[in-house]
């Protein structure tokens, strides 16, 4: 992963209320980044899955606002 792909998650995982250990996760993250310059296959997985299940919601009402708009 990237430095500005790992920015845009957590500044997307940012807008939304974490929970105490998913924030910790994220913070964890970051400074592994910041020390290592990477992440592992493992934590990539894990904090994409985050992202993703956190913006799921967001992503489905647009394609329902949008099918809905076209009927």
């Amino acid at each position: 992963m990237n430095t500005e792909r790992l920015r845009c998650i957590v500044s997307g995982l940012n807008r939304y209320e974490l929970t105490n250990l998913e924030q910790r996760f994220v913070e964890s993250i970051d400074q592994y980044f910041k020390r290592t310059g990477k992440l592992t296959e493992q934590q990539e997985s894990i904090l994409e899955g985050l992202y993703m299940e956190k913006t799921r919601f967001v992503y489905n009402a647009m394609v329902s606002m949008r099918t809905n708009r076209i009927r």
